[in-house]
């Protein structure tokens, strides 16, 4: 009998963590306005916000977001229309962001750290006429905005909803800038003035499969930006696929929200997610990793998503010591970065002796798919793991750059498929078909660009990313991750980054180098060498790293994440300049 090939996708092993009535759930066909709604009916009292402790109600959150529709309405705002939104999360954009949809046009979120041509690149590809700005940015744009065909400006302030007696004292200390009303720009204050909390005096827009919900931007595969197209599907799929975990989600219990909303994972997991399960979403508009001790200590949130450096600042605050009782966290989501067996162990154990029921859940997922694609949850845990797929998604391996899939425990390309499917990359089709390819099972998959494999219980492992691969001259293939696991397990390691620098003695290729950061009061010529004996002792010969360097602080960027790309740029600079010195 001819052995038949056991296929993830088919066999869909992770399905055992999901009870017989998650398996029957449905992503409902809503727009994530009417989800919102319809999700909180008989609960608007609750707290959908809690912004400098100013408890925001669901019904104020969804009485401020028909304001904004029929406010939007008045500007000639239709559906089809995309609006552009540079901002942090404070509460004036999230009205924005479902008064958008409630009409059924799109906000396209942007960092407003942007510069004014990265801005205006994306002003002109989508198209939009009207732009909202945090007050804090408008100075430094004012003089090209002019130049960017903007119909209107608002701008906003996160002031705005703050409560009185904290809006009092930073008027004081941190006064908001003074924007003249002129041209084409209003503040918030006299936008807002033309709406009305009635939803009858708006348009409301009925669900379309392939509406687009949300813009966000992500690095796609060739590093270039592009706008992700998000779905209300998209959206709704990931809160289904929370709701039906198995956690314990309680419309009393805190998320701890400290992710921007121009990212997927700030507005999909960590807006619409927790809104839809009834939470109070904790909004940190300015995110100071240093204070993570104090947001936890003082909110006391049953869930979270973090990175693991995060996890790192919180278990040495001050406000963790003396066995700080962290049995209300449910969910301390973790996603990101990858996670060596070390830190993973360490940050394990401090929940664990801090009294969390849980450990980690870490998780990982894509802008592509709306945000998360995996995670483990209720303790459903495995070392090195990150997770197994949620619920309406489905996961598997395959030989890079085919369709072909490879198996259980067998390293390839990780591709995702789902409702939580990205639509496309904006007005750019070339990219979109580089990473999402229809397999012949008929569906549509993204494929990642990261190598993992999956085990037979479902369970996803990552191994690295393709383009953070490094292949010397000889075409032998080393993944980082690998290396960075081992040096992550030495006591004195806080931090590691195994980098891809140029090897100056051959045409092409490139070597290992490590860089490390380590605890207060560790010798680093003595860590060094007992890396050295670890290597030797470990790991093949082309897989060591070619240099071992500490750095007193590891590079980051964006949300926490280590920068890989800096390290190489620096170390092949210096490297170049030494090779110059020694020539001359």
């Amino acid at each position: 009998m001819e052995n038949v090939k056991r296929l993830p996708s088919v066999e869909k092993p992770w399905m055992q963590f999901f009870s017989e009535k998650a398996q029957k759930a449905e992503v409902p066909k809503e727009t994530i306005y009417e989800a919102i709604v319809r999700r909180n009916k008989g609960f608007e009292n609750n707290v959908a916000m809690n912004y400098f402790d100013r408890k925001i109600t669901y019904r104020e959150l969804i009485d401020q977001s028909n304001n904004a529709a029929a406010a939007f309405e008045s500007l000639g705002v239709k559906k089809g229309d995309i609006v552009a939104c540079a901002t942090v999360t404070f509460p004036e954009p999230v009205y924005s962001l479902y008064g958008l949809n409630k009409l059924g046009a799109t906000i396209i979120t942007l960092d407003p750290r942007l510069t004014a041509e990265q801005m205006k690149e994306f002003i002109d590809r989508s198209g939009a006429k009207i732009l909202l700005l945090v007050d804090l940015f408008y100075d430094k744009l004012k003089d090209d905005l002019q130049k960017m065909g903007l119909e209107q400006i608002i701008i906003i302030s996160a002031d705005t909803s703050l409560p009185k007696a904290i809006k009092f004292v930073k008027q004081f200390k941190m006064p908001a800038p003074k924007i003249k009303e002129e041209g084409n720009v209003i503040t918030w204050n006299t936008f807002a003035k033309n709406g009305t909390t009635d939803p009858e005096a708006s348009y409301t827009a009925a669900y379309g499969e392939n509406d687009c919900a949300a813009i966000t931007l992500t690095g796609g595969t060739t590093g270039m930006p592009k706008g992700v197209m998000l779905s209300h599907d998209g959206f709704n799929a990931i809160a289904t696929s929370f709701e039906n975990c198995g956690v314990s989600y309680t419309r009393d219990q805190r998320f701890l929200n400290i992710i921007p909303m121009f990212s997927s994972y700030g507005i999909v997991s960590s807006l619409h997610m927790p809104f839809c399960l009834g939470l109070e979403d904790v909004i940190i508009p300015k995110f100071d990793q240093e204070k993570v001790g104090h947001y936890v200590k003082k909110y006391r949130p049953a869930h979270t998503l973090m990175v693991p450096a995060h996890y790192e600042k919180l278990m040495n605050s001050k406000e963790m010591a003396n066995g700080f009782d962290l049995s209300f966290f449910e969910t301390a989501g973790s996603g990101g970065d990858t996670m060596n067996a070390g830190t993973e162990a360490k940050l394990n154990g401090f929940l664990k002796d801090h009294g969390s029921r849980f450990p980690l859940s870490q998780g990982y997922g894509m802008s592509e798919v709306s945000s998360a694609g995996s995670c483990y949850c209720n303790g459903n845990f495995r070392s090195l793991s990150v997770g197994y797929p949620l619920l309406m998604n489905t996961i598997s391996i395959f030989k890079p750059e085919t369709t072909e899939e490879v198996g259980y425990n067998v390293e390839g390309e990780i591709c995702m498929t789902g409702p939580s499917n990205m639509l496309g990359y904006l007005n750019d089709p070339k990219e979109t078909d580089n990473v999402m390819i229809q397999h012949p099972d008929g569906k549509v998959w993204i494929h990642s660009g990261d190598i993992g494999y999956m085990d037979e219980d479902g369970y996803l492992y990552i191994k690295g990313r393709i383009k953070r691969m490094i292949t010397p001259f000889n075409g032998h293939k080393i993944f980082p991750a690998q290396i960075e696991g081992l040096i992550g397990r030495h006591e004195a390691v806080k931090s590691c980054a195994v980098v891809g620098v140029k090897d100056f003695d051959h045409v092409q290729g490139e070597w290992p180098v490590a860089y490390v950061e380590l605890k207060e009061n560790k010798s680093p010529e003595t860590v060094i060498e007992e890396l050295k004996a670890m290597y030797v002792a470990e790991l093949d010969d082309l897989a060591r790293p070619v240099d071992t360097i500490v750095i007193d602080e590891m590079p980051r960027e964006g949300m926490g994440k280590i920068a890989y790309k800096k390290l190489s740029e620096k170390y092949n600079a210096e490297e170049e300049a030494k090779r110059a010195q020694m020539v001359s």
